[in-house]
Order: structure tokens, then sequence, then C-alpha cells
């Protein structure tokens, strides 16, 4: 969609006070004292249907205030329902080591980087179109001491690329970043997408130190033409795409022992990607010639790869009686000739029990995505060429401050979002210019069940 167009309208009907209210509907509800389960028949979350399955849900919705700059001002606000099903199959079946993993969404508002910041990052992590998806489903066989084995749909940000630090923000970029978003056939393997693949994981990498490698589906979309937008094309996460080649990641995690309460002492991740799939040049054609240049064919440079790199450190900087101050930085490179952004550098700070109000966390986070040589050298040569007030796009800055606050069962999270320069400066088809700098006031509303 380009920047000016209005977004096709959400379905008519009810408002996000329905989707909540369905989601009470469809909640379980609370366990009497005398159900409470036994210890070893407990689940980490959600309810007990029978020992050894467990089922979970919970709400999220995100309300925003755009005050200034972006595409255009006004509110958007985005809810989502999640459930999810665990089977421990040794429990139910006596088959050491096997578990089963399911989950699924309903998504239903206004998508809060299409309305309001026309944004490369989108404000909101749970942005997708309204729907009702199939996320993951998988198996898994563990064997104790050594690592475990999955294999089913599956997302590749639920385990990679992630920085438990930056677990509270709400822009989408602390989770899968901008530069693999913008890089990858619809987005790449992430939400709201899932696709067919395995994992391997050895040793404790969640705990301490061990190594996880994917292999996925190239284009968790499936086979669209050019005008389908993906997530249209596989509405309801169904597909189950083996089109578009394959994603391959893996990283390696060294770090400090997981205390009993509060985050890790340290966490280094190294990771990197390959995808065998097509990518097209963002400067030149099959010829060499600029895509801006009139004589062009019009036609992109045909590359038949596309990879990358990353690392990850993450420290406790600070731990007390009850709080903690825990700091992340996350740096992603790839070629500039293929990606429209070449480098993503995070940094950011949380702070548990914040003001010595042990449940509550204080976020703040800045992500920068830089645009590649590549487009930057297409702009420079659109300049040059036929438009001389073209901006040359440079960089996207993202910055977030948040304060995570429970209330009853839920969560209430005030925050602010302030980006600079959003769509790196791409000019608005309305204007002609680039996107002034875009001041957000949000809250999000969180339980689980």
């Amino acid at each position: 969609m380009k920047h000016g167009d209005l977004p096709p309208r959400a379905p008519r009907g009810r408002t996000l006070a329905l989707l909540a209210a369905l989601g009470a509907l469809l909640l379980p509800p609370p366990a009497r004292a005398q159900e409470t389960p036994e210890p070893e028949e407990a689940c980490e979350t959600g309810s007990v249907l029978s020992p050894g399955l467990c089922l979970s849900s919970g709400i999220i919705v995100d309300a925003f205030a755009n005050l200034r700059g972006g595409l255009r001002q006004g509110v958007a606000a985005i809810g989502q329902l999640q459930f999810g099903l665990q089977a421990d199959f040794d429990r139910i079946a006596g088959l050491t080591g096997w578990s089963l993993g399911a989950s699924a969404i309903a998504v239903y508002g206004k998508e809060p980087a299409t309305v309001l910041t026309g944004s490369l990052a989108p404000p909101s992590n749970i942005e997708a179109l309204s729907s009702v998806r199939l996320m993951e489903l998988w198996v898994q066989r563990e064997v104790e001491g050594f690592g475990s084995l999955r294999l089913g749909q599956l997302a590749a940000d639920t385990e990679f690329a992630v920085a438990d630090a930056a677990g509270n923000l709400v822009n989408g970029t602390f989770g899968w970043p901008v530069a693999l978003a913008e890089g990858l056939p619809s987005g790449g393997v992430a939400y709201p997408f899932a696709a067919p693949g395995v994992r391997l994981a050895l040793g404790a990498p969640d705990q301490g130190s061990g190594f996880r490698l994917g292999l996925f589906a190239g284009d968790p979309g499936g086979r669209y033409g050019q005008q389908t937008e993906a997530q249209r094309h596989n509405r309801y996460g169904i597909n189950f795409s083996t089109v578009g080649g394959a994603f391959l990641i893996g990283e390696a995690v060294l770090g400090g022992r997981a205390p009993e309460e509060g985050p890790r002492p340290w966490v280094v991740k190294l990771g990197a990607w390959y995808h065998s799939g097509g990518f097209d040049s963002q400067r030149f054609d099959a010829d060499g010639l600029s895509l801006a240049d009139p004589a062009s064919s019009g036609v992109p440079r045909r590359f038949h790869n596309d990879y990358g790199g990353y690392g990850i450190g993450e420290a406790t900087l600070w731990r007390g009686e009850g709080q903690s101050l825990a700091g992340f930085t996350r740096l992603f490179a790839a070629p500039s000739d293929r990606n429209l952004v070449s480098l993503q550098v995070d940094v950011g700070v949380a702070w548990a029990g914040a003001f010595g109000r042990r449940e509550d966390t204080l976020s703040f986070g800045v992500s920068q995505a830089r645009i590649g040589r590549g487009a930057r050298g297409f702009d420079q040569d659109t300049e040059a060429f036929s438009d001389p007030f073209r901006p040359v796009r440079r960089h996207e800055t993202v910055l977030e401050v948040n304060y995570d606050i429970p209330v009853g069962p839920a969560h209430l999270r005030p925050l602010a979002q302030w980006y600079i320069n959003p769509a790196a400066g791409e000019p608005d088809e309305a204007s002609g210019r680039g996107l002034r700098d875009a001041v957000l006031l949000g809250m999000r509303m969180q339980a689980e069940f």
C-alpha cells in the first residue's frame, strides 16, 4: 500500500469491546479451590483439561493516538485473542519425551502502521489483517541432557533472534526485526505467519548455553500474485506453503544459568541465516543499468539467494531485593544490493520492580534501521534522471518507553513512541515529500488465563 492510500475498511460490526466479550466467553473459567490440580499435573500457563493436556488463552488490546506526523493524525485500535494447546504424551500415553503444541489467534481492528504512521516498523507487535488464523502446530521429541527436535508448522520468531529484556516493548521491530521483515518473502516465517519446518535444539539455549537450527519453507504466504497481499492469500494460516525456496537460520547461545527469580546474568547469541529463493536488486536491472535510467528495461537484476548475520547481547546490570535492571543490544546485517535494510541496531533496558513496586516494569528501547547502499543509490539515480526533489531514504529510528502495571488478572501498559524519519524518508504520494516525524501515545491491555 502506498503512503496516502486509505486501507481497506475493517468489517462493519461490533467494536473491540465485542472481541473482549467473545474472549471472556471462550476463555476457560477459573478453577475452583477444590479442583486445583496436584503439582505434578499443573500447567505452566493456562488450565488443566486432563493430566498432561493444558489449554492456555489470552487477550491483548492495543490503542494508539498519533499526535503529529506520519500519514495522518488520529486513533487506531487492534485486538488479539490467543489460544494455545500443550500435550505431554509421556503423561497421556507413556511416550517419553514426546509432546505437541498448537496455537491460534483471532485479530480484529485497524493496523496503526497502515492508518497512522506509514512506517516500516509497526507500532504494535500484534498488527495483522483481521482474521482467525492458525499459528503453530508441531510435535516434539526431547531427550534429557541432549536437546530436542521439533517438526510441523513453525514460526522462527518464537525462538530465534529474541532478546528477553525487550519482551515488554510493544513496537514490532523489537521482536522480528525490520531488517528481516523487509527483506524476506511475505515478511519471513514470523508473526502473523508460520510455515512447515523443522527445528533442532542442542543443549539448553533457554536456560544456559546451546545451539538452535531451523529450516523452514521460504515463503509462508504461498504462491500468490505480485499485486496480492500475502496475508490475504494465506488469510487463515492453513496454506501450509512449501514454495519460495528454503529459509535456514542458526543461532549459538552462550549464557549464565537462569536464577530462580529474575533475568539471567548474561547472554550472548550469534546467529546467521540463508534464503535460497530469488531476490531483486535494489538498484540495477539485468543489463547493469540503473532502474531509474529511462533506458533501463525495468526488470531488476535477480539474485539467487540472500543471507545475513546477527548478534544479541544481554546483561543484568544491577540486581537488588525484588528489583533488577537488564540491558540488551541487537545488531542485524545483510547485503545492501538485495536488501532494503542492510543494518539494524537496537538497544534498550528493562527495570523490573521499578520505583520499589515489585510487580511493575519500566522498559525503554531504541531501534535504527539503516537503508542499504543499493536503495540509496536508486534514490540518487532517480533524483538525477527524473525527480530532482526526491528525498534519499537513509534510516528509520524508533524510540519507545512504556510502564507495565499489573491490575488484578490483567496488565496495563501505557506507552509512548517517537518515529524519526518514518518509512526512512520514502516520499508520500499525496505530497511528494517524506513523512514528518510521528509521536504516538498508546495503551496496551493484556491478560492471560
